[in-house]
């Protein structure tokens, strides 16, 4: 499964008003899972992405954002681009410029592809590491729930033009 969908790159980018944008391109391949409808296309591609901001105030010094969201359908040979933001108050406040830690886990019909390199942030040596960062993030992220937005939920002002963004499915959770 793991070349049905990979990450090319995960990159942020400060915007108007300090807001930040993280961006995760996913490249599509042939789909070869074999509850395929077609080789051509791929449904219910989740992307979660996980943050760690340095914070020497907390416990633990790592404050923690989370979100997700799920591609409907995406065709062999695409490369999308998936986008969050931060809003640009958060990150005055708290000081923040770019994650420290980062992760963008890939999922197909809800189960996570083994990561590549290029969707999880240097700092996380080993798989263990990373594994630690995930459970870390998950329990950390809940006083952050929402400050972490998908790009279908952001300002259109900030948002601007998504002409290589997926189709969503729009998932209250």
């Amino acid at each position: 499964m793991g070349q049905v969908v990979s990450i090319n790159k995960v990159k942020f980018t400060s915007l108007n008003n300090d807001w930040l944008m993280s961006e995760v391109e996913i490249a599509t391949g042939r789909n070869t899972l074999s509850n395929a409808v077609s080789e051509r296309y791929i449904e219910n591609v989740g992307i979660r992405l996980y943050l760690g901001f340095k914070n020497d105030r907390l416990d633990g010094g790592v404050d923690f954002y989370y979100s997700e969201v799920t591609a409907q359908i995406l065709e062999r040979g695409d490369k999308n681009t998936i986008r969050f933001f931060i809003p640009g108050k958060e990150m005055e406040m708290n000081r923040y410029n770019k994650p420290l830690y980062y992760y963008a886990e890939i999922l197909v019909n809800g189960q996570p592809i083994s990561p590549k390199s290029r969707a999880f942030s240097s700092r996380l040596q080993s798989e263990e590491s990373l594994k630690n960062f995930v459970k870390k993030a998950k329990a950390g992220s809940k006083k952050n729930l929402g400050r972490l937005i998908p790009s279908y939920l952001a300002p259109r002002s900030i948002v601007g033009s998504e002409s290589d963004a997926p189709a969503y499915l729009r998932i209250n959770n």
